[in-house]
């Protein structure tokens, strides 16, 4: 025997109202999650900022020991001239 089952007008709310409580519930823990994965977005860009301007300040060392290198060996070589021409002359 099959039996057909009707679903009463306040069942039918009922269903509906523990629809919207999951609703809301998953909408909730999405809210949190929105807001848990901000927080973690904005933590790496500070310290990509961070990094970045690590990364530019060793940059600009090196390349002040670089020219700082390069007028030394440049002094160097004058002063050898020099030596050479006052040995020369």
């Amino acid at each position: 025997m099959v039996h057909n089952y009707q679903s009463t007008h306040s069942q039918k709310r009922n269903d509906s109202n523990v629809l919207f409580g999951i609703s809301d519930t998953l909408q909730g823990e999405n809210v949190r999650e929105v807001r848990r994965l901000r927080r973690s977005i904005a933590e790496l860009e500070e310290e990509l900022e961070e990094r970045r301007i690590r990364a530019v300040e060793v940059v600009t060392k090196n390349w002040q020991r670089e020219e700082r290198y390069s007028k030394l060996i440049t002094k160097r070589n004058r002063l050898r001239v020099q030596v050479e021409d006052l040995e020369i002359g």
